[in-house]
């Protein structure tokens, strides 16, 4: 069977079709383009209406007996896919195993004759992989529907990710991410921690690196002195994406976050006291039900004041059987003009920080194959560069760099 694999959402999600795609290749089946395929896989995500729309219009492109839909939608809102004609829906998709897999397609007599190790693979043209290391979460957020598609916190065990990292280091990955709805929980539930599991995998054999995912600041407050010493070590990029959400403790609370405006602001500080260079990316709702004018203010202030290298802007989205869409939604047109100031804010925080690297050479690990003969490139505290006549993926190379916009920096490679 010919299969191909279509993906929206988050990191793990990505990760989820990786598995996926893996299963089928161990069981004999050949990844294709959708022209091609016997069968195209839909992993959805169900985070904002607006992703649930998008996604909706696409599986009514591609409805028919080739399509399988499953992720996130098909798992919280099922109903949802009503009047999508498919051939099967699944509730979760990277975490079935190659025999379900393969049962799921009638192909149960398939036999595995790949090399390839369950849960891996990664993109052919680039050198990126990413292993989710945990499923579920811990939280209790308002407005959140990931929990009902995702359950409770489940982590992985540490020998299993161990595993599956030198497995991919020694198929020349260069960057290894790895994912979870909240990566500092990691081993709340089994006795471990994300940074007994950073020296891990910082350990092994390998020209590679690894970048940590998303993280909850109450997570990763009480590991705190552990993170910055494993984020020292020239295996792990230095970058954190560290949700704030609001500025504003009322808001906060109302959302179910566990922390306060004033910790995400400590936390930062802290980090950068020891990691001066570390890269910071940050999510903020905007509109989120009773947010006032002096909440959305203290939201700018608190952006100004921390300088994040990048904001994820999202535009508050009442999600089907969660708590705060028992609350007034308050009109689109306030929830737009905010999040467009706050876009406005973070871009031109983005581009002062990312001129200061101009004229600059930096050390960079190529992970991606960019538009025409370009190259993307990243450095140890995993800022984009693009690179011009780079050398193939995987190889670590030394980058003059001569110009910057607010999304990326542009370099030439040193001879």
């Amino acid at each position: 069977m010919k299969f191909y694999i279509e993906t929206f959402g988050c990191t793990a999600n990505f990760g989820d079709s990786q598995q996926t795609a893996a299963a089928l290749i161990r069981l004999g089946h050949e990844p294709a383009p959708l022209e091609q395929a016997d069968a195209v896989i839909v992993n959805t995500c169900a985070v904002t209406a607006r992703t649930e729309r998008k996604i909706l219009k696409r599986l009514r492109e591609l409805e028919g007996d080739r399509l399988v839909i499953g992720g996130c939608l098909a798992t919280a809102l099922p109903g949802s896919l009503g009047g999508i004609g498919c051939k099967k829906q699944l509730r979760q998709l990277g975490s079935r195993s190659a025999a379900e897999i393969a049962a799921l397609f009638c192909t149960a007599s398939s036999r595995p004759h790949s090399t390839i190790p369950s849960g891996i693979t990664f993109h052919n043209r680039d050198s990126t992989a990413i292993i989710n290391i945990a499923e579920g979460c811990s939280g209790s957020c308002t407005y959140c529907i990931v929990r009902r598609a995702r359950g409770r916190l489940a982590s992985k065990s540490m020998e299993d990710v161990v595993e599956e990292a030198r497995c991919l280091a020694g198929m020349g990955v260069a960057e290894i991410q790895i994912a979870a709805q909240d990566t500092a929980s990691y081993g709340a539930d089994t006795g471990s921690s994300l940074p007994q599991l950073l020296d891990k995998l910082a350990g092994l054999p390998g020209d590679f690196m690894v970048r940590v995912g998303m993280m909850n600041p109450d997570s990763l407050m009480p590991h705190m002195d552990e993170m910055i010493r494993v984020l020292q070590s020239p295996r792990i990029f230095r970058f954190l994406h560290i949700p704030l959400q609001s500025g504003s403790d009322d808001v906060l609370k109302r959302m179910g976050r566990r922390y306060t405006a004033q910790d995400f602001i400590n936390i930062v500080k802290i980090l950068r006291a020891s990691l001066p260079d570390i890269s910071i990316n940050t999510d903020v709702i905007c509109g989120f039900p009773g947010e006032t004018d002096e909440d959305f203010g203290e939201t700018m202030d608190a952006v100004r004041l921390v300088q994040p290298d990048k904001v994820n802007v999202t535009r508050f989205s009442p999600r089907p059987g969660t708590p705060a869409a028992r609350l007034y939604d308050m009109p689109d047109k306030i929830k737009k003009q905010r999040s467009r100031e706050l876009t406005r804010l973070w871009i031109d925080i983005a581009a002062a920080r990312n001129s200061s690297y101009v004229g600059q050479v930096m050390d960079a690990v190529v992970t991606e194959c960019g538009r025409g003969a370009t190259m993307k490139a990243r450095s140890a505290n995993y800022v984009g560069i693009v690179i011009s006549g780079a050398p193939d993926t995987g190889r670590l190379c030394r980058v003059n760099i001569v110009e910057s916009n607010p999304f990326y920096l542009n370099g030439i490679l040193q001879l």
